[in-house]
């Protein structure tokens, strides 16, 4: 069913009712990203793609019975007013996030890279030297 809301969405963006994000190195348009029963669907601030999106998501929902809980759904922005960022908040029916947040225990944030990479360097570390601690012998560890 997942892959279905994920044709839904290339659809739009095909029909130019959805513009998603296009990274300035890459060639293609990246509109959404699904995991499991997780989706992210990034775009532009528009308030005619928030209502393209809203149509397509509570058709989907429609059709398919898998209703989506809009109470746990979160939109967050960058660099947009914050009177857009409520009147799209209200047309998705979500809640407004704000960054920095974590997805999938890694952090969203709009800051560089660098900063990303070093919060996951640090996780892994972390996790690395408990593992490592649990490998050693009694007297290797005193």
């Amino acid at each position: 069913m997942a892959e279905c809301l994920g044709r839904c969405i290339g659809k739009l963006v095909e029909k130019g009712e959805f513009c998603g994000l296009k990274p300035s190195s890459a060639d293609q348009v990246c509109s959404h990203q699904q995991f499991v029963d997780d989706s992210i669907i990034m775009g532009k601030a528009s308030m005619q793609d928030s209502r393209s999106l809203k149509k397509v998501l509570d058709s989907y929902g429609t059709t398919t019975g898998q209703l989506i809980n809009w109470s746990k759904g979160f939109v967050y922005f960058i660099n947009t007013l914050k009177r857009r960022q409520i009147k799209m908040s209200n047309i998705l029916g979500c809640q407004l996030g704000n960054l920095p947040a974590s997805y999938l225990w890694l952090p969203l944030c709009q800051d560089h890279l660098d900063t990303f990479s070093g919060a996951l360097l640090d996780k892994f570390h972390k996790k690395l030297a408990g593992w490592k601690g649990s490998l050693l012998s009694q007297v290797g560890k005193v």
